[in-house]
């Protein structure tokens, strides 16, 4: 039997374990799942799946119940949110790199029935004292299972979790399986926090599928390149990008995903060359230290046919080496609560529209991109994205104070970015409005800028961030990443700005770094370079 595709099954389906089962049905032997040694095939996916469900319900899980994770990318992961899903519980995930503080603070906002925790992970941190002492606090009133081993008297192996689940019967659970319907919460994601305390999107079912039909917009004509592709799963498991960017859209197209715990640049080329890897997706970063690792001319990377990127822009010297492999491209902008994938690029994207833009909105959503009074601005007017739409959260778990100031008293959600709006219909991503600054009373968009030294060749990266003067109010300061091989100085950078720049846009400090620090979800951390800039800046 033919496999059915993924737009077929998109049409047909509304919730994410329903398309593992179609392919179970169609294609039972082809690859779902790879870890290491480990493979599923889509027969054994589905069927761990309702192990995984039985086995919550066995664990007294009831619908709309929290199931909280603390692991990296590995099969249990996403056996355990498909299995949440089938269940009709809510899977929230826990970065492993939280500290304990950062987790206690998203456990205590979700309230979780169940936590589930690796042991280890790959650096050799132990969970032991955390989970310990979480299960006494904020997560007092939840079971804990443990992964590769337990903890005496206070956790259950997952495989005696898995075990209570295959003793119940088959029958007697069946009423509880898919029943949720496409607008009921699935998972719960936590914000990064740039702007305070993380809080708890839900995201529904239709979440997920709203971020692969936005997906897909931007592979028109060219949808074989997702046909059954093969994908690197290396982000934080309680990151969207994870969840649906790469492992909910890779099974709806019926591919393969294949985990890997750590974000290692040599072992992805190793991995990209063993698998036979054909989508290439990461944040620009990610990239940049892959094809920056010396492996990366002798690995056989035939197998690649797009690279995908997401998160950030991609800075114009790093695509300029990547441009003329026969990859095709494909960016896209998005945020958590408003379904991941917000604007993508069409299939005919050129060099000037992938470094300059974020693609144009997609059809799923609605969007507008408006003033602070709601109304929509004129071509190459600069607003503020509003989104509605099945992609868009339903809330913030238990903040309907937060989920109020969220929205316009219209029903748009108001996500913060500033994009100015071009008359192909393509986005210019301005900032976040928390990110633009006032200097000498003229606005300063940081992105803008950032974009301008990234047009030197000997720049790969830029980010810049405001700092108090007493003069100007706000002056930027800019940190940058030379590219492999390049001199950078100040007097240089200074000089390059000042030729594209207004006077009040040039950065009043550069300085060269190595790196920068990132968010656990990859992208650059800009609260700690602004506190970085503030302590020099006093410092004199």
């Amino acid at each position: 039997m033919q496999a059915p595709s993924g737009p077929d099954l998109v049409a047909d389906i509304e919730r994410l374990p329903d398309a593992v089962a179609a392919y179970a049905r169609a294609v039972p032997e082809r690859e779902a799942v790879i870890f290491g040694d480990q493979r599923l095939t889509y027969a054994d996916l589905d069927r761990e799946i309702d192990r995984y469900a039985r086995a919550l319900i066995a664990a007294g899980v009831e619908t709309g119940d929290r199931v909280a994770m603390i692991v990296t990318p590995r099969p249990e992961f996403i056996l355990m949110l498909l299995g949440a899903m089938r269940a009709g519980a809510v899977w929230v995930g826990v970065n492993p790199k939280y500290r304990r503080e950062e987790m206690r603070h998203v456990l205590g906002d979700c309230r979780p029935k169940l936590l589930v925790s690796i042991l280890e992970d790959p650096a050799g941190r132990r969970y032991d004292d955390d989970l310990g002492d979480l299960a006494g606090d904020a997560a007092a009133n939840a079971g804990l299972v443990t992964i590769g081993g337990v903890l005496e008297g206070r956790s259950r192996s997952l495989e005696a979790f898995l075990a209570a689940g295959d003793a119940l019967d088959p029958a007697g659970v069946a009423d509880r399986l898919n029943r949720t319907s496409r607008r009921d919460p699935v998972s719960i994601v936590y914000t990064s926090g740039s702007t305070g305390k993380p809080k708890g999107a839900v995201l529904s079912h239709d979440g997920f599928f709203h971020s692969y039909k936005a997906l897909a917009e931007s592979f028109v004509g060219r949808e074989s390149l997702r046909a059954g592709h093969r994908v690197i799963c290396n982000l934080p498991t309680n990151h969207v990008g994870c969840q649906s960017d790469i492992c909910g859209n890779c099974l709806i197209d019926g591919g393969t995903i294949v985990f890997m715990e750590t974000f290692d640049p040599g072992g992805i080329l190793e991995t990209v060359e063993r698998e036979r890897i054909t989508i290439l997706g990461g944040l620009p970063l990610m990239h940049q230290a892959v094809f920056d690792h010396p492996d990366a001319g002798r690995r056989d990377l035939g197998s690649v046919s797009v690279v995908a990127w997401g998160g950030a822009p991609m800075p114009a010297p790093l695509l300029r080496r990547l441009v003329g492999k026969g990859w095709f491209f494909s960016l896209h902008y998005g945020l958590t609560e408003g379904g991941s994938i917000n604007s993508v690029n069409p299939p005919d994207a050129d060099f000037a529209l992938l470094t300059e833009t974020i693609g144009r909105p997609d059809h799923d959503n609605e969007y507008r991109v408006a003033d602070a009074d709601g109304v929509p601005v004129p071509e190459n007017g600069i607003g503020e994205v509003q989104i509605r739409g099945p992609g868009v959260m339903l809330g913030y778990f238990n903040n309907p104070e937060a989920t109020a100031a969220a929205f316009t008293a219209d029903g748009w959600f108001r996500t913060g970015d500033q994009v100015q709006s071009l008359p192909d219909g393509n986005w210019r991503f301005v900032g976040r409005v928390v990110e633009m600054f006032k200097s000498g009373g003229y606005n300063v968009y940081p992105r803008e800028v950032e974009l301008a030294l990234e047009e030197h060749p000997g720049v790969a990266a830029a980010a810049v961030v405001p700092v108090a003067d007493p003069r100007y109010d706000e002056v930027g300061w800019a940190f940058v990443i030379p590219a492999a091989g390049a001199d950078m100085d100040e007097a240089t950078l200074r000089a390059f700005a000042g030729e594209r720049l207004a006077n009040y846009k040039v950065p009043k400090a550069f300085l060269i770094r190595e790196t920068l620090p990132l968010l656990p979800i990859g992208k650059v951390d800009k609260r700690a370079l602004r506190e970085e800039a503030q302590r020099l800046s006093a410092a004199g």
